[in-house]
């Protein structure tokens, strides 16, 4: 990401995040190939990873409803995760044939449930929705609406008024 000194932190984010996403779908789109092999997967976990970050570090401008992305870069980040599971397993047995045949049919099988899992994730206009969603941060002025817990004193105070 550019970011310039001299804006906002929205105004930074309108700008850098959609291309951001633009390149994490590129990337997703590439590792979602059948012939990607599951060791490779793991560049892109890693890229997912920082993709979430980088949205993570923008939820005071976007507020709450950045959650729901993020919640979902979790899911692909996850599906990945088990790939990168096996993969690392097979390393620590490579003595043992039989044992390393079977973690790789599973490993092939978490690979397909990732390509499973990214396919729903990228489907009818996702990059679109995100990169317009991501171009609407906050400007400055607006209030960010922040949910906060019910505290005790709001609960009674509520309660005494009722009675």
């Amino acid at each position: 990401m550019k970011w310039k000194p001299s804006r906002t932190a929205a105004e930074n984010a309108r700008i850098n995040l959609p291309k951001l996403a633009g390149k994490y779908f590129r990337a997703g789109r590439a590792a979602a190939d059948d012939q990607i092999k599951p060791k490779e997967l793991h560049k892109f976990r890693i890229a997912t990873k920082r993709f979430r970050y980088s949205l993570e570090l923008f939820r005071p401008i976007y507020g709450v409803t950045l959650d729901r992305h993020i919640k979902l870069l979790r899911g692909i980040q996850d599906a990945l995760g088990k790939v990168s599971d096996y993969q690392t397993i097979q390393e620590m047995i490579a003595g043992d044939k039989q044992l390393k045949a079977h973690l790789q049919k599973v490993q092939r099988k978490r690979a397909q449930e990732f390509r499973a899992a990214w396919k729903k994730f990228d489907s009818n206009g996702q990059l679109k929705r995100w990169k317009a969603y991501l171009a609407r941060a906050q400007r400055p002025g607006r209030r960010v609406r922040i949910p906060r817990k019910a505290s005790k004193r709001t609960a009674s105070s509520s309660v005494n008024r009722a009675s």
